[in-house]
């Protein structure tokens, strides 16, 4: 995925990185939340001894979900920064 959550979003330096400020930090925060919910996911999916076969595959499917989420979150935020260094370079 290779998406840093501690890497400044933007600086405020130039006027590409103030405009998109908002929204990269907006994409950021879901991100961490998508990773919050994977880890759920996955500590439910672990105790699956512990669920009926219905209710696994429901979780095993919305881990799925949320992990193609993640990832669609992180190409996002990275071609913006790839847009922004572009831009500003």
């Amino acid at each position: 995925m290779g998406f840093d959550l501690d890497r400044s979003e933007a600086d405020g330096s130039d006027a590409t990185s103030a405009d998109n400020s908002d929204f990269s930090q907006a994409l950021s925060r879901n991100l961490l939340a998508e990773r919050f919910a994977i880890d759920a996911y996955r500590k439910i999916a672990e105790g699956g001894q512990n669920y009926d076969r219905a209710t696994l595959r429901l979780v095993k499917v919305a881990l799925a979900v949320e992990e193609e989420h993640a990832e669609i979150l992180s190409a996002i935020i990275e071609n913006l920064r790839n847009l922004n260094g572009a831009l500003a370079g």
